[in-house]
């Protein structure tokens, strides 16, 4: 065999092994690719953790993450969901220098315990969000680079309009046992009121739903629905009552004019502290739900301390509590809320709202430092300004007074000066006195 033919053989037994090689590497990615797909638990559950209005800055407060990080650890989810103002996108301090860079820091930071647990997450938009100085495609590159995302809207599984699903099968089987939807809710309309899911978005779940049904047999596939912005039927949860009535709020959106208690006959769990804030404009997602018969739960965010659970119809609205420590919230509210699903029996689900502040209290973060890290009754900001304007005012008494000592200064140098000798006369004008005496006139 010649030489040539030899290095030949060579050549092609090499290529060979490379392409056995990345076949393998091929069938290996393939595998942690399917790592990411939600399934119910050997134990037959499916937990579900929000994190809801986080709302930060690149100057994102330790107790957000410390509140993040210990719940995760405490409460082991299957998946994680960011309802929508992760960034404090209105806020001056992110537009202090670089805001794309200032913006993915803030988003890092508040992702870093996510990350590290490596659970996947999935996530929505906020009002806030849209005000971000970075754009929501760039935002959506930046969630997309995490390996455990398994969805945002407007990312590659979106529509064109902001929505999503997610199938969780059935443990050891290909079989869906439920579907999770997710809609952006858009940020605000031309009135100056909150937005909603467009009526786009409402066609799309309206397909969506119907193309799964008919792949199940004929059989609606349990569902429940995330979007930040609550949808206007939440205030089938109130009851309307006169102006001036005790413990009544102000509607806002579709309830706007009116006043309301919360119905305690519609919601089972939870507490109404502030008004629901929907859309004055109702596109009929909620009317979609009843129709397809497969959603049972929908859950937002967006009122930070909000946090129960009513019924309308059959299908139950969640309000999930704020996750924020620097836009308003509350100490007995702050924190995250559990759902937690049984396959074969998905409606019957079990919930959990987790305090951050079992974790975090101004004890042992200590008085001074949670007060200036944390907005409860002021803005972090309102503080903030007072305190630069409580040192400007020090500065200033500071150099009145300085000014004050000065010019007391020379009028007592002046004055030392004239009580050492006060019939002394400038030397200049001192007398000087004759070389020889003279003579006195001769009296008669």
């Amino acid at each position: 065999m010649s030489m040539k033919k030899r290095y030949i053989r060579i050549i092609a037994l090499i290529l060979t092994l490379t392409a056995c090689l990345l076949s393998v590497s091929n069938v290996a990615l393939a595998e942690t690719d399917d790592t990411t797909k939600l399934t119910f638990g050997s134990d037959g559950t499916f937990t579900v953790l929000i994190l809801s209005d986080l709302q930060d800055t690149q100057f994102t407060t330790k107790l957000v993450v410390s509140g993040e990080t210990q719940v995760i650890e405490d409460y082991p989810a299957d998946l994680i969901v960011l309802l929508g103002d992760q960034l404090e996108g209105a806020s001056p301090i992110l537009r202090l220098g670089n805001n794309a860079k200032n913006c993915e820091t803030a988003l890092r930071t508040l992702l870093e315990p996510v990350s590290e647990s490596g659970i996947p997450f999935a996530v929505v938009f906020g009002n806030h969000d849209y005000e971000a100085p970075i754009s929501i495609a760039q935002q959506v590159e930046i969630y997309e680079s995490y390996e455990n995302c398994v969805g945002v809207s407007f990312g590659k599984n979106s529509s064109e309009d902001g929505a999503y699903c997610l199938p969780v099968y059935i443990s050891g089987s290909d079989t869906v046992g439920m579907e999770l939807y997710f809609f952006d809710s858009g940020s605000y309309i031309a009135n100056g009121d909150y937005d909603t899911v467009s009526a786009d978005q409402v066609d799309w779940y309206n397909e969506q739903s119907t193309a799964l049904k008919a792949e199940n047999d004929n059989q609606a596939i349990p569902s429940a629905a995330f979007c930040h912005i609550p949808v206007p039927e939440v205030y089938q949860l109130l009851t309307e009552v006169p102006k001036g009535t005790e413990g009544a709020f102000e509607g806002v959106g579709v309830g706007a004019g009116k006043y309301y208690l919360p119905d305690e006959t519609s919601i089972f769990t939870g507490e109404v502290n502030e008004a629901p804030c929907p859309s004055s404009e109702n596109h009929g997602l909620f009317d979609a739900f009843l129709d397809n018969k497969d959603v049972f739960l929908i859950v937002n965010g967006h009122d930070h301390v909000n946090s129960f659970i009513g019924s309308v119809n059959g299908v139950d609205i969640a309000s999930a509590p704020g996750s924020s420590y620097t836009s308003y919230g509350d100490i007995n509210i702050r924190g995250a809320r559990l759902f937690r699903f049984t396959e074969y029996n998905v409606r019957d689900y079990e919930t959990l709202h987790a305090l951050y502040g079992t974790y975090d209290t101004p004890a042992n973060f200590g008085l001074l430092r949670y007060y200036f890290s944390t907005t409860d009754g002021i803005y972090n900001a309102v503080k903030v300004a007072i305190v630069i304007l409580l040192l400007l005012a020090v500065i200033v008494v500071c150099f009145v007074l300085m000014v004050r000592r000065d010019k007391h200064f020379v009028v007592d140098s002046e004055d030392s000066v004239s009580d050492s000798d006060p019939d002394a006369l400038p030397e200049s004008e001192a007398a000087e006195p004759s070389e020889e005496p003279q003579d006195l006139p001769d009296e008669k």
